[in-house]
């Protein structure tokens, strides 16, 4: 029932929010409000635009990810709070509407997730453990995406470093990383301390390269935006504060890496992943709201990494509860305010801004080509279980060299692997049910 009234309440903001023009999740969207605010467009066109380039993304990505992981991924979540709040008028009344509507469908989703892991669970062929391994190799290689960020900014030479690096970090703490204080055993985690070295090694490096700060002043010229997203902070602490709790909860999560760690209890892991995502995101997220004047609704992230590490550390269940919702109603107010500090830093070092960019890119790419060897071992091991093989592999892979070739896609990449492994989980089950299954 908690997780119940969670969704709604999230659902509910994220949509009055949008409706509101405080912020929206979609990062591709923001820039739009440029064109409704100086009324080139109108309440309709923003409200189909936002369909068109969320819609997608909520279907293909978030609901697909969201199945595969166990876990909720937040876009399912706030993408549809975009639609919602565009889609009423921007007043008291539509305000109202889009609260309710955004909170029947944060209740929608986590009944439809509870609806699915017990629907797979009733099958007579059990699929759940193998539909899970679509996350394996996402968790076990994301701690290398520093390298590549840095092979992409400053060269292949540097990305080796970085590597060797995070390699020899990760040896070290496998092999010595556990600590006997008392009766107290601290173990550190090995892929989490590679990361982190990976990680700052990365940004020692932006921070080392020369470059001449950008001329223009962002902050200044976009003082009003940046203004009005500081008006609004008392919204933004409620929704901070929501998305810590429900992080913390494991309700939701921001990526697929995170989430699986938190379901296996890895909390600090997996705040750290979250934390470094949230930085990559700074430069994106701050650039479009200072000079829009929407912000995200969950800004960079921050509140979601800061309520994971709250429940880290081991506290009783109320109390990390309340300790995830103020660390993620404190983080996302402190950036709202900080907002045009954070501005006028990244234009004083061009080479963060840039960092932001390759930490996406890399991110992005481990992940789909993660996730994509994560459907093939999957998809094999759910044909296996009624004997026909490798032939889901083979599968995946017909469906991404057709979604590869297609002059119009359809499928996101990363999405690939985990509707091949759904479809192969309902597939299995059905053909053993007609007494298809060879053993």
């Amino acid at each position: 029932m908690f997780n119940y009234v969670l969704a709604a309440l999230i659902g509910a903001m994220s949509s009055v929010l949008a409706n509101k023009n405080i912020a929206v999740y979609n990062d591709g969207f923001r820039p739009v409000y440029a064109e409704y605010f100086s009324g080139k467009m109108d309440r309709k066109a923003l409200a189909a635009t936002s369909f068109a380039v969320s819609f997608g993304l909520i279907v293909g990505f978030g609901f697909t990810n969201s199945i595969a992981m166990g876990i909720i991924i937040i876009h399912t979540f706030l993408l549809m709070g975009d639609i919602i709040g565009t889609w009423f008028p921007d007043n008291k009344i539509g305000a109202i509407i889009s609260a309710v509507v955004g909170a029947a469908w944060g209740l929608i989703v986590v009944l439809f997730m509870s609806s699915i892991q017990a629907f797979f669970g009733s099958l007579p062929v059990d699929v759940l453990p193998q539909i899970g391994g679509v996350a394996d190799i996402v968790v076990a290689t994301f701690s290398i995406f520093p390298s590549i960020a840095v092979a992409y900014q400053h060269g292949l030479k540097k990305g080796v470093i970085t590597g060797v690096i995070t390699f020899v970090v990760y040896l070290l703490v496998g092999r010595f990383g556990s600590f006997a204080v008392g009766d107290f055993t601290l173990k550190l985690n090995a892929e989490g301390m590679a990361m982190l070295a990976g990680t700052i090694t990365m940004i020692v490096y932006a921070l080392r390269v020369k470059t001449e700060a950008i001329e223009a002043d962002l902050t200044n010229i976009f003082a009003d935006n940046v203004k009005r997203i500081k008006q609004n902070w008392w919204l933004f602490t409620i929704m901070g504060g929501l998305l810590g709790l429900a992080a913390s909860n494991c309700l939701l999560t921001t990526d697929v890496i995170s989430g699986p760690l938190a379901l296996n209890g890895e909390f600090a892991q997996a705040g750290l992943v979250a934390l470094v995502r949230a930085i990559g995101y700074i430069p994106l997220v701050y650039t479009t709201a200072i000079v829009t004047g929407v912000f995200s609704p969950a800004g960079s992230y921050f509140c979601i990494a800061f309520g994971l590490f709250m429940t880290s550390l081991g506290l009783g269940p109320m109390v990390t509860h309340i300790a995830a919702f103020v660390a993620g109603a404190v983080i996302i107010t402190l950036e709202t305010f900080f907002l045009g500090a954070i501005g006028n830093m990244l234009d004083k070092f061009p080479a963060l801004r840039e960092l932001g960019d390759h930490i996406r890119n890399s991110m992005s790419q481990i992940l789909e080509l993660a996730l994509l060897v994560g459907g093939f071992t999957a998809s094999g091991a759910i044909t296996s279980l009624i004997g026909y093989g490798s032939i889901g592999s083979m599968a995946v892979m017909i469906v991404w060299m057709l979604n590869k070739t297609a002059k119009k896609p359809f499928l996101m990449p990363l999405a690939v692997g985990p509707v091949v492994t759904i479809a192969l989980a309902v597939l299995v089950n059905i053909l053993s049910v007609l007494g298809f299954a060879l053993v």
